[in-house]
């Protein structure tokens, strides 16, 4: 069976929040957290991931096309909150680069399984030439899940169960893109990428992280991405100096 590599990109970060809400949730932060919860369910199908920006971070849109193309990946998603003038806009939408290519076939999938998971108004799958999309060498398309400054939805945004949804929706595009079937978690636990066991290993080795150890023994268990990011930005932040 193949096995496909997917470029999650998390919209904005650092000192760019992207779209603001009412009550000021940011589209970065609400942007991550999806794109994490989409990593947990592709990776227990085997599926690598490579993240844009990994946390709080800003990086320039040719740095994530950048990245993308560098890594010979399948797939590339862009993950976005929407917004609009109108505080009435709603529902999501989907953005290809161009009609009859693959990326408008994955932005096809995405869009409906999404909708679906959620239950928001169909806006459809849409085209225009983004910068991510276009220059991104893989079938590529820009998910945007929901309106940030629509009032009920951005109080949605908020709650963990609905971003779970709307990642199940995202994955479930893509598998279906690519003809796997999805199965919920409680049936399929995630399997633990032997490349995360290496990387333990050689971080341990050269002495850049703390307690390796613990690390060793927890990586025998299934780890979720949230666990892996926050290991690496640490680790980061250590090789900067940053306290």
């Amino acid at each position: 069976m193949k096995k496909y590599i997917v470029v999650l990109d998390p919209g904005h970060g650092g000192t760019d929040p992207g779209a603001v809400g009412p009550t000021g949730l940011k589209e970065k932060d609400v942007a991550w957290r999806i794109a994490c919860m989409v990593a947990d369910i592709l990776m227990r199908y085997g599926i690598e991931i490579i993240f844009t920006r990994v946390g709080d971070e800003r990086v320039s849109l040719d740095k994530r096309v950048q990245i993308a193309n560098k890594s010979k990946a399948d797939f590339f998603v862009s993950i976005h909150i929407n917004s609009a003038g109108n505080p009435l806009a709603t529902g999501t939408e989907t953005y290809a680069y161009k009609q009859g290519v693959e990326g408008d076939r994955l932005a096809h999938s995405i869009q409906s399984n999404l909708v679906q998971a959620i239950g928001l108004s169909d806006r459809g799958v849409k085209y225009n030439s983004l910068h991510v999309t276009r220059q991104t060498i893989m079938p590529a398309c820009l998910v945007e899940v929901a309106f940030i400054n629509n009032p009920v939805e951005e109080q949605l945004l908020k709650n963990d169960e609905f971003l779970e949804k709307a990642a199940v929706g995202i994955a479930k595009g893509i598998l279906e893109h690519v003809g796997i079937d999805y199965i919920p978690k409680e049936d399929k636990p995630m399997e633990t990428p032997q490349w995360k066991k290496e990387g333990i290993e050689y971080l341990a080795q050269n002495k850049l992280m703390s307690d390796p150890e613990g690390w060793l023994k927890k990586i025998e268990e299934p780890m979720s991405v949230w666990a892996v990011t926050t290991l690496f930005m640490n680790i980061h932040k250590d090789l900067k100096g940053d306290k």
